[in-house]
């Protein structure tokens, strides 16, 4: 494949430190210098405030404690830039920017034309005191290691057309052509944090994906265009919603576990480009995949 193993000159923006590390005198320059984190509707005691606040110091000092540098980070970066400017060479890189997000786990990653936001208070490890009160299906997944997949994630959503998504077929291959994504940008990411499963999940999820596609088949759900399947077994949750038995020890998201099984099988049952596999009508990938999963 195209690839050249490039040094890509950027660099992560450590505004969480700039901030949490700076004085009254200090924001002026600051607030030059990122003028899209200080929403103008608050004046400058709000800042101060924050600078002062104990709890945004000791969510700072935690960072700290966990990523005392990003060297990891970079280098993850620096490998998936390289690769999705293989398939993308006129993408100009954006400003790559880490701050304190207040934990707010839903919105971990942010990327815009310009810029890649990353709060990285979402990313201290499942077992820390702030996730405490979080659901494990949530918690499980604020760890260093998730943080290239999350930005990966959103490349993929900026790239991926989401005209057809109508269907359950429509949007569980949408999530697929997302995953296939992740195997082309992040070949050295493990398939469980491409999904963010625990290891317990990804085995569930291939120990019954025939069952699983056979369920999806006999209950005519794959041409529903039922939002509540968005529910049941595409959003993240607990687990995937059955309604049987099984329910409390299935993976949750398995439709999109399942989409990306098509779209794998997809390619590699067709000499199609993966430029042009993300752009492909969801059914016609689904027709030529020739998917049949083993009992």
């Amino acid at each position: 494949d195209k690839k050249n193993d490039n040094n890509y000159n950027f660099k992560i923006e450590r505004f969480d430190k700039l901030f949490n590390e700076s004085n009254s005198e200090d924001l002026f320059y600051l607030k030059k210098d990122y003028p899209f984190l200080f929403p103008s509707k608050y004046n400058d005691q709000v800042w101060i405030n924050r600078l002062n606040d104990t709890i945004q110091k000791e969510i700072y000092s935690e960072i700290d404690l966990v990523f005392p540098n990003l060297d990891m980070q970079e280098k993850d970066l620096n490998n998936f830039f390289n690769n999705f400017i293989s398939y993308y060479p006129n993408y100009k890189l954006p400003r790559i920017i880490t701050l304190i997000s207040d934990v707010d786990y839903n919105n971990r990653v942010i990327l815009s034309d310009s810029l890649l936001l990353i709060g990285l208070d979402n990313y201290l490890g499942s077992p820390h005191p702030f996730y405490s009160s979080m659901p494990k299906y949530i918690s499980e997944n604020l760890t260093q290691s998730m943080i290239i997949s999350d930005i990966a994630e959103e490349y993929a959503h900026y790239v991926i057309p989401k005209n057809n998504y109508y269907t359950f077929l429509d949007k569980i291959i949408f999530y697929g052509k997302v995953l296939y994504f992740k195997d082309i940008m992040l070949p050295s990411v493990e398939d469980r944090n491409k999904l963010g499963y625990s290891k317990q999940n990804i085995d569930w999820a291939i120990e019954n994906e025939y069952y699983v596609w056979t369920y999806f088949v006999e209950k005519e759900i794959i041409f529903s265009s039922e939002n509540e399947l968005i529910n049941r077994f595409i959003n993240n949750a607990p687990f995937s919603k059955f309604y049987l038995s099984i329910d409390n020890e299935s993976s949750p998201m398995i439709g999109k576990f399942i989409g990306w099984q098509i779209v794998q099988s997809y390619m590699k049952n067709n000499d199609t480009s993966f430029i042009d596999m993300i752009l492909m009508n969801p059914i016609d990938i689904y027709n030529n995949s020739k998917y049949k999963p083993q009992k």
